[in-house]
């Protein structure tokens, strides 16, 4: 699945942690989200009230906004532009398992796309925003085969979950 937003030179905007080494933006404090990974553990969690300290992780990533804060409540001071567009978002269910979702058309403001993911079948705990628009896609491998949203241009970092 695509990662976080970055620059015109296909740099992270967000802070990315990869193999334990910090790679990407500077960081976001007081805003945004986190997707971590320090060994077997995979957390979603709020900057806000959970902010990157400088602890070590196998892999990060951040960025915003949060669409659905800790406790399944829909983010409602979402400042987007009231533009629909293909979205991607990572998100945490009530038993802990990692969730990641994609609209493969323009059917969503930002502030509905929390909306529609606080109140789905899902039971979301939380859920970030990753880069979206033409970025927006996920493919998954079954067997032989792959499924999914192919994103409308290439993308600078993913998101790759493998079995073990």
């Amino acid at each position: 699945v695509n990662g976080n937003f970055f620059d015109p030179q296909n740099q992270a905007l967000g802070l990315v942690i990869q193999d334990g080494q910090r790679r990407g933006g500077v960081g976001y404090e007081g805003f945004g989200g986190m997707f971590a990974v320090n060994g077997a553990e995979a957390r979603v969690r709020w900057d806000v009230d959970e902010p990157y300290t400088g602890e070590p992780l196998t892999h990060a990533l951040q960025n915003f906004p949060m669409l659905v804060l800790p406790g399944g409540t829909p983010n409602l001071e979402i400042d987007d532009n009231g533009r629909v567009s293909l979205r991607t978002a990572v998100a945490q269910d009530r038993s802990g398992r990692i969730v990641f979702v994609v609209s493969p058309a323009p059917t969503f403001t930002l502030t509905e796309f929390g909306q529609w993911l606080a109140a789905s079948d899902l039971d979301l705990n939380v859920a970030l925003n990753l880069d979206g628009g033409t970025s927006s896609g996920l493919v998954l491998r079954s067997g032989q085969r792959n499924l999914g949203v192919d994103s409308w241009v290439e993308v600078p970092n993913v998101i790759l979950v493998e079995s073990r």
